[in-house]
């Protein structure tokens, strides 16, 4: 059975009326988690791989077993200032280490097993988020006195921003051929002994350095571990600008528009990552979607 223990301190300060600060260690460690393992893969070597497999007539084959775990190590802070005149301000940081251990037949077949980074590792994540209140309209600083019909189409509007940045995902350089001869695929490279091109310099044609790598001896499994290429950095702008609007019997007419990714800024993905191959490391795709703007309207009754 799986075991996924939590724990976590925090400690929480108020710097002034206005502002608030916390800091905590959060962290979980999961154990005798489900995974499908390799069962029947040959040693590396010559010949046909068929016939190599240690229980024949049978191809590849798969059981179900509970040996993967993980380790989730952050430092999260966060800081709230409540500026007054409507507006607010929220930051929060996050520092953390996200490793697994698991079956990995790249890193040596039915008894390959490989510690390493989580796919879903994200190292630092930055948030920024604020909210202000317009300062038009009646019980504000402007247009106070303002009559029914200007209130309704000036007053009341409030404005929300938030702002993310973080790490890029991590991924696996591999190689295009079955370098061992086991069936295996996405096999790994090694590092070269000699190094990469020297002065290289990052593009969206080519992300990172394939001459950096090499693919391993023939009937030998790569080296190099996963997940220790990271990807482009997230970054996003998202506004939005809403009122809350009085209707009869306590029912409200509540009008939000909003746009994702407001600056247009582009993220990408990861690269391919085969490093044998001669379209290597070039970006193709991007994370987030280009700015899209949209309006809502919502009647609560």
């Amino acid at each position: 059975m799986g075991e996924n223990d939590h724990y976590s301190i925090s400690v929480e300060r108020e710097l002034s009326t206005k502002t608030l600060a916390e800091v905590a260690y959060v962290g979980n460690h999961a154990l005798h988690l489900q995974a499908s393992n390799d069962f029947n893969d040959p040693t590396p070597g010559p010949g046909a791989v068929q016939g190599r497999r240690p229980y024949q007539p049978w191809g590849a084959i798969t059981m179900q077993s509970q040996d993967t775990g993980a380790t989730y190590q952050s430092l999260q802070t966060k800081l709230e200032h409540r500026a007054g005149n409507g507006l607010t301000a929220l930051v929060s940081y996050t520092w953390s280490k996200f490793l697994q251990f698991a079956q990995t037949p790249q890193a040596g077949g039915n008894t390959g097993y490989e510690h390493t980074y989580s796919p879903f590792d994200i190292p630092q994540n930055l948030a920024i988020s604020g909210t202000y209140q317009i300062p038009v309209g009646r019980g504000r600083t402007f247009l106070s006195q303002s009559n029914a019909l200007m209130n309704t189409v000036l007053g009341g509007w409030q404005v929300q921003t938030i702002t993310i940045l973080r790490s890029g995902m991590p991924y696996t350089p591999v190689v295009g051929s079955d370098v061992a001869n086991t069936g295996v695929g996405s096999q790994r490279p090694n590092r070269n002994p000699a190094g990469g091109t020297s002065g290289f310099q990052k593009s969206l044609k080519k992300w990172f350095d394939p001459t950096a790598y090499v693919a391993a001896p023939a009937y030998n499994y790569g080296t190099v571990r996963a997940n220790t290429l990271r990807g482009d950095m997230r970054r996003q702008f998202d506004a939005s600008i809403f009122k809350n609007f009085v209707m009869p019997n306590e029912t409200t007419l509540s009008f939000r528009a909003e746009a994702f990714n407001i600056s247009n800024t582009t993220s990408f993905n990861a690269p391919g990552a085969t490093v044998t191959s001669s379209s290597c490391c070039a970006i193709t795709s991007t994370s987030i979607p280009s700015r899209d703007i949209q309006f809502a309207l919502k009647y609560n009754f």
